[in-house]
């Protein structure tokens, strides 16, 4: 029998009929049904989240929160039989489950700019949710997620541990990451100023950690929040210009990459309107940079990843890492343009 059948029965379902949905480089989710109900069950991956008490305790934390506020919901947990968050197979799998929304569903790239502006709104009216939570109470879940500072070290080690043919095969993007180191000195900066405040995150704004109502086509809340933590202005509106700009993604050749304009611009005054004024005025004045750091940081941490020869990223062929992080500065590149222009 499948282990998912062993897992939904913990959980209150037998004789499911399940479904994947998702078979990322995280988890594996499935929808499960019985007897008229249905819920989402996931198989967590202890090697990326290792505490899995920080990742339900800040999961109940954040509910509990929305709901008393009554802004905003997110799928509910769901308790074993035996009224645990999470029950481990003899495998040593974890897994937990959530409530299903009805007529609900996600949205994938392309999509319209009334989409991601829709998408942007619902991600920022969800920080702007959480504006009361106590930060404090909130753990990291990944340590180091977003400094950008952490990733460029971690580069700077990679180079002093590469061989010579990955080093100099990698010199002219090096050299592109390093002109723009300016952007490791602005985050930095606004660590010690108090304009830029630390708030509840979600950390990863793709569109498809976005249920969508079926009747109205709007957005109703982000899921998966397993990196909700905290974080700094630029990471979810950053992350959500970084993957959804161009209609080739990361895993696309570099020459193919471009800015939608249109797309830009929805997922800006999208997330504007949703956060309100939870954002401050040197946060609203610096959101252009947010796109910029997010590409960077993320070309930075494939070709950190090629120099150490594919260590953390699952790649298909031996220099694919060094081909997403020239696909993500060559991004960077036009979004610099765009901004200019």
């Amino acid at each position: 029998m499948e282990p998912v059948v062993f897992a939904a029965e913990r959980f209150g379902f037998y004789t499911p009929f399940f479904e994947l949905l998702t078979d990322g480089l995280i988890h594996k989710t499935y929808k499960v049904t019985a007897n008229n109900r249905a819920a989402i069950l996931q198989q967590v991956n202890t090697n990326v989240f290792r505490d899995i008490n920080a990742v339900v305790g800040n999961y109940q934390l954040i509910d509990s929160h929305l709901e008393r506020s009554g802004m905003l919901r997110v799928p509910a947990m769901i308790k074993t039989m035996q009224g645990d968050d999470t029950w481990t197979d003899k495998e040593g799998s974890c897994w937990r489950a959530f409530e299903f929304i009805a007529n609900t569903y996600t949205e994938a790239l392309p999509a319209s700019p009334e989409k991601i502006f829709s998408a942007a709104k619902c991600y920022g009216q969800f920080t702007s949710s959480l504006s009361g939570l106590d930060i404090e109470k909130l753990k990291p879940t990944i340590a180091s997620f977003h400094d950008l500072s952490h990733r460029y070290r971690q580069l700077q080690t990679a180079i002093s541990n590469a061989n010579d043919e990955r080093l100099k095969k990698s010199r002219t993007l090096l050299e592109k990451i390093t002109i723009r180191k300016n952007l490791v000195e602005f985050y930095e900066s606004l660590k010690s100023n108090p304009e830029f405040k630390i708030r509840a995150m979600h950390h990863d704004t793709k569109l498809s950690n976005i249920l969508f109502d079926k009747a109205t086509g709007q957005a109703v809340c982000p899921i998966d929040l397993d990196t909700t933590m905290p974080g700094y202005f630029f990471s979810d509106v950053g992350d959500m210009i970084r993957s959804m700009i161009s209609p080739s993604d990361e895993n696309a050749p570099a020459d193919s990459v471009e800015v939608n304009p249109e797309i830009y611009r929805a997922i800006v005054s999208g997330y504007e309107s949703g956060i309100g004024n939870s954002f401050t005025t040197a946060e609203r004045n610096e959101i252009h940079k947010a796109g910029m750091i997010m590409l960077y940081m993320q070309g930075i941490r494939f070709l950190a990843d090629y120099l150490s020869n594919n260590t953390y990223y699952k790649i298909k062929y031996a220099e694919q890492n060094f081909d997403r992080a020239l696909n993500q500065i060559t991004l960077l590149e036009k979004l610099e343009e765009f901004l200019d222009a």
